[in-house]
């Protein structure tokens, strides 16, 4: 019985290592930052960039933000127009105009929304210069008056371009832009970056 009891015990000091050597723990007191973490994976055809998020607004309020894809060029820098072409019960598609490395991408991206879960998920259809697949994971505080945002971003290289973007200049691209949108939907998150107002 005691052997059990001391091999239970190393596999659950085991399991707490691994743990502990695994994502970091939040420090819901630190201050806020923007890019409190990153990773940079290089994958088949691309490279996977993920970034951590510690905002002073609620999970709710973060979340509307990024899911009001249709009025990005209000409230993110970057971002000239936005037309929607379709929508459904927990999706947008939406033809999106952006900037990225100084060079004007025109891409169809479709947006799907889990609010049940603070979730959001993206997939680019056709793109002019870049493939950006990605999600959004919101994680509200103890105190529900912060949260952690959790950004993923699948980059790729765009098909059939004259000249082709090298994907660690996509990356870099893919980063300015992130914290374009991070400072855009604080604003808008918090209210220093008004809603417009909704037709009657």
């Amino acid at each position: 019985m005691d052997s059990r009891r001391a091999v239970s015990a190393a596999w659950c000091g085991l399991l707490v290592l691994l743990g502990a050597c695994g994502e970091r723990a939040v420090d819901w007191n630190a201050p806020e930052n923007l890019l409190w973490r990153e990773k940079s994976t290089k994958v088949e055809n691309g490279v996977e960039l993920q970034y951590w998020s510690l905002v002073d607004a609620s999970a709710q309020a973060v979340y509307d933000a990024i899911a009001d894809v249709e009025h990005y060029p209000d409230f993110v820098r970057g971002v000239d127009s936005v037309q929607l072409l379709e929508s459904g019960p927990n999706t947008k598609t939406v033809q999106i105009t952006q900037r990225v490395i100084g060079r004007q991408n025109n891409a169809k991206v479709v947006w799907s929304f889990f609010p049940d879960k603070h979730r959001i998920e993206f997939k680019t259809l056709v793109s002019n210069v870049n493939y950006n697949d990605g999600t959004y994971d919101i994680e509200p505080s103890p105190d529900g008056k912060r949260c952690l945002v959790h950004s993923v971003f699948l980059v790729r290289e765009g098909t059939g371009q004259a000249q082709a973007v090298p994907i660690g200049v996509l990356a870099s691209g893919t980063r300015e832009s992130f914290l374009a949108a991070a400072e855009g939907v604080k604003k808008r998150a918090t209210g220093l970056e008004k809603a417009p107002a909704s037709p009657k």
